[in-house]
């Protein structure tokens, strides 16, 4: 027998996980620097998304990877997430 559960209303309009590989940063030391930075860099930016799908009555889940083989200071990866947000905005408009 199926179940269906009744659709909740989501806080949020996207959820977001953010991942960094073992295999690119073997230190979990290293790999929690990157994460906080980049929450930290998504936190100053989501407006602008969340205000793109409240636009177009949208929900998403977006998944984040951080595919660079160095630890980047918090600039160059500020400058990244930001440009990959407004394209995802252009993307799904």
């Amino acid at each position: 027998m199926i179940y269906s559960l009744p659709a909740e209303p989501q806080a949020a309009p996207c959820q977001v996980v953010f991942s960094v590989p073992k295999k690119n940063f073997k230190r979990a030391v290293d790999r929690n620097l990157v994460k906080r930075r980049m929450r930290e860099s998504y936190r100053m930016h989501k407006g602008l998304l969340y205000a793109h799908l409240a636009e177009k009555q949208k929900n998403m889940h977006l998944l984040i990877i951080y595919t660079a083989k160095e630890i980047h200071d918090f600039d160059a990866l500020d400058e990244g997430l930001l440009k990959a947000l407004k394209t995802l905005t252009q993307k799904t408009g």
